[in-house]
C-alpha cells in the first residue's frame, strides 16, 4: 500500500479517491495564515495565492473594497476568488514568471501594488523591478509554519506551495519520497532537497491528487513496504 501525506487537508472527494485508489493517506496543515487589516487602492493589484485575496476582500476586519481593481493573478482559483469579490480579472498565468513575463511584455507603462505574504518568493517582484517596472509590495498575511514530524516514511508528499516545502522539512526529511508539487514555482522549492519530483499538470489541487494516482499506478513497487 503506497503511503500519502499531504501537506494540506484535502477536499472529502480528493480524500475519497485517493482512499478508493488504494493508498494510505495522511494529512495536516503545514501553514497556517495570518491575516493583517488592509486598505486596496486603484492601482492595478497583483495577487499569486488566494490567501492575499482573502486578506484584502474576505477579512472582517476590512472595510468593503468601495473600488473594482484591474487584477493581475496567478491560478484559476484565485481569478475566480477575484471575480466572485467583483474584482476585474486582466490576466491570469498559471505562475510567477509567466505573470512576471506577460506584465513586462504588455503592460510596462503601469504601476502595480503587490498584496503579498511576508513570505512571499521573489521571482515576481525581482523581474519587474529589473524591468523598470514601478512595484510597491504590500503584506497582508502572514506566513507561519506549524512544525509536525512524522516517524514513518512515506512514498509520496504532496506539497501545494514552496512555504509548505519549507514548513514539513523543518522537523522532517524528504528521504525516498517522490515530491508531488502542484506547480514550478513549488517544485523549485523541492528541487533543493531531492530530484524525486513530479509537477502536476495544472496548478490545482486535483490535479496533484490525480497526478499521484496515475503515477504510483505505473509504479506499483512499494518504496516503504
Amino acid at each position: 500500500m503506497k503511503r500519502i501525506l499531504s501537506t494540506k487537508i484535502l477536499d472529502p472527494k480528493m480524500e475519497a479517491l485517493l482512499k478508493k485508489a488504494g493508498f494510505y493517506l495522511q494529512q495536516y496543515e503545514a501553514l497556517e495564515f495570518e491575516y493583517i487589516p488592509v486598505r486596496t487602492e486603484s492601482l492595478p493589484a497583483i495577487f499569486t495565492s488566494r490567501n492575499a485575496v482573502k486578506a484584502c476582500f474576505g477579512n472582517p476586519t476590512n472595510k468593503p473594497a468601495e473600488i473594482v481593481l484591474d487584477c493581475f493573478c496567478v491560478g484559476k482559483k484565485t481569478a475566480g476568488l477575484l471575480k466572485k469579490h467583483g474584482q476585474r480579472v486582466v490576466a491570469q498565468e498559471a505562475d510567477a514568471g509567466r505573470l512576471a513575463k506577460l506584465i513586462i511584455e504588455k503592460y510596462t507603462e503601469e504601476s502595480f501594488i503587490y498584496y503579498c505574504s511576508d513570505r512571499r518568493l521573489d521571482t515576481l517582484p525581482s523581474e519587474l523591478k529589473a524591468a523598470g517596472i514601478p512595484l510597491e509590495e504590500r503584506i497582508v498575511y502572514k506566513t507561519n509554519f506549524r512544525k509536525q514530524s512524522f516517524e514513518n516514511p512515506f512514498d509520496g508528499i504532496l506539497f501545494f506551495s514552496p512555504s509548505g516545502v519549507q514548513s514539513f522539512l523543518e522537523g522532517n526529511e524528504l528521504g525516498d519520497a517522490w515530491a508531488l508539487c502542484i506547480g514550478s514555482t513549488t517544485a523549485g522549492e523541492a528541487k533543493k532537497y531531492t530530484d524525486k519530483i513530479k509537477i502536476a499538470k495544472q496548478p490545482e489541487a486535483m490535479a496533484l491528487v490525480e497526478l499521484a494516482i496515475q503515477f504510483f499506478s505505473k509504479n506499483t513497487t512499494d518504496i516503504h513496504e
